[in-house]
């Protein structure tokens, strides 16, 4: 039914012309005996009219009032805006960081489908199903795709990989997000290799760090709603100094260095792991994370933090 619906609305045009040639067409074929004294059955349509010829002038209004409100929605009929965008704004470190902030100035930025048009850090509220709606930031702008990370901590308190071992990657942690995000429904799949894909340009899952130059796993190919977040990609956005105030507020603590909001959920809500693990740590025991401070020190993978969902939209 989905399927079936998603076809519909990416070929409204071409569905109401439908409508409207059978109805012109019966109009045409029975005019010849006076279409307004047939009468015409109206208990299951919906319709008002009780003669043919008013039901099919019905039906053409209807249908010229879907494409009107089809057109406002979609005024090039093939590049339709994502409707699952609530709302977008600027992000600015001291006026816009949360996109609740009363002083939060709205973007279009996600009309353009040109790639970077969206800046890192601005925030996109989303409806990721029929009944939720999260707040995001972008990482990257990829033109006819975003890719999002969510403002606060999606799941809590899980070790990235538990036993002690960072060779064989999050696999404790990230079947923990899978689930919790198995309903977004209105968020893409993303089809990946871990250890191995390409989320940024010229990067890879392990990081570029002193003593982690090589990634220190590769997975199977993996498919969910949601991952988490590469060092490649945090860097990218400013994590090479000390990372902007979006990518570790709602933390625990986060208020002491500079954040706006401290996460109250308990357990070790004072950061959220990466993707990436060190490839040269003698024992093999450590990953990265991002803590409440700003910085991505690495930990023992069997300590318990967060995650945070990073996912992909359509514009």
């Amino acid at each position: 039914m989905k399927k079936i619906k998603d076809l519909v609305n990416k070929n409204y045009k071409v569905v109401i012309g439908i409508i409207i040639g059978i109805t012109i067409s019966i109009g045409i074929g029975v005019s010849a005996v006076a279409t307004k004294d047939i009468t015409y059955d109206n208990s299951t349509s919906g319709l008002t009219s009780t003669n043919l010829q008013g039901a099919i002038d019905e039906l053409n209004t209807k249908a010229t009032t879907k494409i009107n409100e089809a057109e406002a929605k979609c005024p090039d009929g093939y590049k339709c805006i994502n409707q699952n965008i609530v709302a977008a704004y600027t992000y600015n470190s001291s006026s816009c960081i949360t996109g609740e902030e009363s002083t939060c100035v709205e973007t279009s930025c996600y009309e353009n489908k040109t790639s970077g048009s969206c800046p890192a850090g601005t925030i996109i509220k989303y409806a990721v199903n029929d009944s939720e709606e999260k707040y995001f930031h972008v990482l990257h702008d990829d033109g006819e795709t975003m890719t999002l990370q969510q403002r606060e901590n999606t799941v809590y308190n899980t070790a990235w990989y538990s036993p002690n071992d960072n060779r064989k990657g999050p696999l404790t942690i990230l079947p923990v997000l899978e689930n919790a995000t198995s309903g977004w429904t209105n968020v893409n799949n993303q089809t990946y290799t871990m250890g191995t894909t390409t989320f940024k340009t010229n990067s890879y899952t392990g990081c570029t760090q002193s003593g982690c130059t090589t990634n220190i796993y590769t997975l199977g190919k993996r498919t969910g709603k949601a991952r988490m977040i590469t060092v490649q990609e945090a860097l990218s956005v400013g994590c090479d100094k000390s990372c902007p105030i979006f990518i570790y507020n709602y933390l625990g603590e986060s208020t002491v260095h500079g954040g706006t909001v401290n996460d109250t959920t308990g357990g070790r809500n004072v950061g959220y792991w990466t993707m990436s693990a060190f490839s040269a740590a003698p024992t093999h025991n450590i990953a990265i994370y991002v803590q409440y401070d700003g910085s991505m020190p690495g930990v023992n993978t069997y300590l318990d933090y967060g995650a945070r969902a990073v996912v992909v939209v359509s514009k």
